[in-house]
């Protein structure tokens, strides 16, 4: 936890927020409601949670329109208008400076001599830049990033430790990698003769477009032939695989561990759970959200909600949950009443 000390007054100001309570109040810690204690910041981000401000033993509370105006609270509150809004910025208050190489290039840095560095680019320590490469303004490159042959990194990018760029990629601006990132690795794809494997050359590239934020341990691969594409303003999660061909719209959320298979196209804004898997070839239409688990077989219109594997509409798949643990009695019931049938059809044969 980052070390700092506020008054409740200097938190409101810098959120645009209202006191409700004694403003000189100190705050030095954040922490959830159950958790906090008599010198942290905590926060309600809805009725529920308002509703246990009273027990809370916090400092102070972030709030939005509830607990309501007058509400007798054992602490002061800064009233804003989106809480969730509000505690990202008071994080970023609070947050230490980004741990990030220092400007210029290290001098174990691997640059070739044809490749491009914009005014205040940071390079770390080992990291490799291959020729014909670009690398915009203000973009950090950390410990051992390799920017292969001709790609194409814009402006106040950052990709951290050990990340991978292969040749003739691009990053988009404001484009963040994390850690052991691989953007551009060849395709899966293989054909099979005379009980052999055989590699398919992967020859298209990869765009990244502005402002998206991939996570540690994530692979962006190669398309067979084209491009595959990551829309702007998409955020992926860790250990995401996004494969050969994929056309991702913009603003999408992908969840840890998803996988999406060559060739499947996702309009603006899908959300995907984590674990989801979406087939080769499909299509999401834009709005589209799967939850966790799920598995996309076919394709999908846009704004459906989809659940379960196969995935189909989630008040479909609900249905369906809600109707599993019935089973056994219902099986055994439906044994009944055929035993009952048969004795039925018995009597009457012999009457």
């Amino acid at each position: 936890m980052p070390q700092f000390t506020l008054t409740v007054a200097e938190i409101a100001t810098a959120l645009a927020g209202r006191v409700e309570g004694d403003p000189s109040v100190r705050v030095e810690g954040i922490a959830a409601l159950d958790l906090a204690g008599p010198t942290d910041l905590t926060f309600a981000a809805d009725e529920k949670r308002a509703a246990r401000l009273p027990h809370s033993r916090a400092a102070a509370a972030l709030v939005g329109k509830h607990p309501p105006a007058g509400a007798a609270l054992p602490m002061p509150l800064i009233r804003v208008d989106d809480v969730q809004e509000g505690l990202a910025r008071f994080l970023a208050m609070i947050a230490p400076p980004e741990d990030l190489p220092p400007l210029g290039v290290h001098s174990t840095a691997d640059v070739h001599h044809q490749a491009q560095l914009g005014e205040g680019v940071a390079v770390g320590p080992h990291v490799s830049i291959a020729a014909g490469a670009v690398i915009g303004p203000g973009t950090a490159l950390c410990a051992g990033v390799r920017i292969g042959r001709n790609v194409r990194v814009g402006a106040a990018c950052v990709l951290h430790e050990g990340v991978v760029v292969k040749a003739d990629c691009t990053l988009g601006d404001r484009v963040r990698l994390g850690a052991n990132s691989v953007i551009g690795q060849d395709g899966f794809g293989y054909y099979t003769r005379g009980g052999v494997h055989h590699k398919v050359p992967h020859v298209g590239t990869v765009v990244v477009e502005d402002d998206v934020e991939i996570g540690a341990c994530a692979c962006v691969d190669r398309a067979k032939f084209g491009v595959t594409r990551v829309g702007t303003g998409t955020k992926i999660d860790n250990l995401v695989q996004v494969a050969h061909n994929v056309e991702m719209g913009r603003g999408c959320l992908i969840a840890g561990l998803v996988g999406i298979a060559g060739s499947a196209k996702l309009g603006d804004y899908v959300v995907l759970g984590g674990h989801a898997g979406i087939r080769d070839n499909t299509t999401l239409g834009s709005g589209v959200q799967v939850t966790a688990f799920g598995a996309i077989a076919q394709d999908v219109p846009s704004g459906e909600i989809m659940g379960g594997i196969p995935a189909r509409p989630a008040k479909d798949e609900m249905r369906v949950v809600l109707a599993l643990p019935k089973l056994p009695d219902l099986i055994k019931r439906v044994k009944e009443l055929e035993a009952k049938v048969q004795s039925l059809e018995s009597a009457k044969d012999h009457s």
